[in-house]
């Protein structure tokens, strides 16, 4: 089983506000792990801790029983080869194909070609969108390009998906419709922690944390879920 802990985890900025103190968390791969809470409350910088975009300023991250926190830049960049992250806005590059979006995370990590265009046709594949591979991101509905952000996340295998509000722009349809391909990750041993604040996507979770006033707690299934 792979898992994430956060253990007395604080989060203080220059100008002295501390966003977190003493945060405790331990996630698993079991179930897509949900955090919620009202904008501003640190969704996204807890995400960003996790994947390794922020340091804490106290505290320990383990994943899979090892500290990032404490490391430097090089065993970071390393790190980040193994998380995937999707945003809101799919923030694909639009002078490029779908294809060449995908593709550029192991670009980057220097895989050879073959294996390059095995796993993007894979990935492509899982989301349900082979047919757009040579397409420009222009040509896609905001769906679709959600799809491809999707596929660019997982292409290098990650063990730690997380995902921040990636259906905020969509109706309820097209956001059980995304959130859907999520849960194919965590049945495959892939940790998945989406942050979000609409209560029609946790109405049937398993694992649902609230982040507010600078603590986490576990909400149980049957919970209401205030903004």
């Amino acid at each position: 089983m792979s898992t994430v802990k956060l253990a007395n985890v604080s989060k203080k900025f220059p100008n002295g506000f501390e966003l977190f103190k003493d945060l405790n968390l331990s996630i698993n791969d079991e179930h897509i792990n949900f955090v919620v809470g009202r904008s501003g409350v640190g969704k996204t910088t807890l995400l960003q801790i996790m994947v390794g975009l922020q340091r804490p300023t106290a505290g320990r991250v383990m994943v899979n029983n090892v500290d990032i926190a404490g490391f430097n830049h090089a065993e970071m960049l390393h790190y980040r080869q193994y998380v995937g992250l999707v945003t809101q806005n799919s923030s694909l590059v639009l002078d490029r194909t779908v294809y060449e979006n995908v593709a550029m995370p192991l670009w980057i990590a220097g895989l050879r070609e073959a294996d390059i265009r095995h796993r993007v046709d894979a990935s492509l594949r899982i989301v349900g969108m082979s047919d757009a591979k040579h397409y420009s991101p222009t040509r896609l509905s905001s769906g679709e390009r959600q799809r491809v952000s999707i596929a660019r996340a997982i292409v290098h295998r990650p063990k730690l998906l997380v995902a921040d509000e990636p259906t905020g722009n969509f109706d309820r349809e097209l956001a059980l419709e995304v959130l859907s391909l999520f849960d194919l990750f965590a049945e495959r041993n892939t940790i998945v922690v989406i942050a979000t604040h609409d209560p029609n996507l946790v109405a049937n979770a398993k694992r649902v944390y609230k982040l507010e006033n600078g603590e986490i707690s576990d909400l149980q299934p049957t919970s209401s879920i205030a903004e």
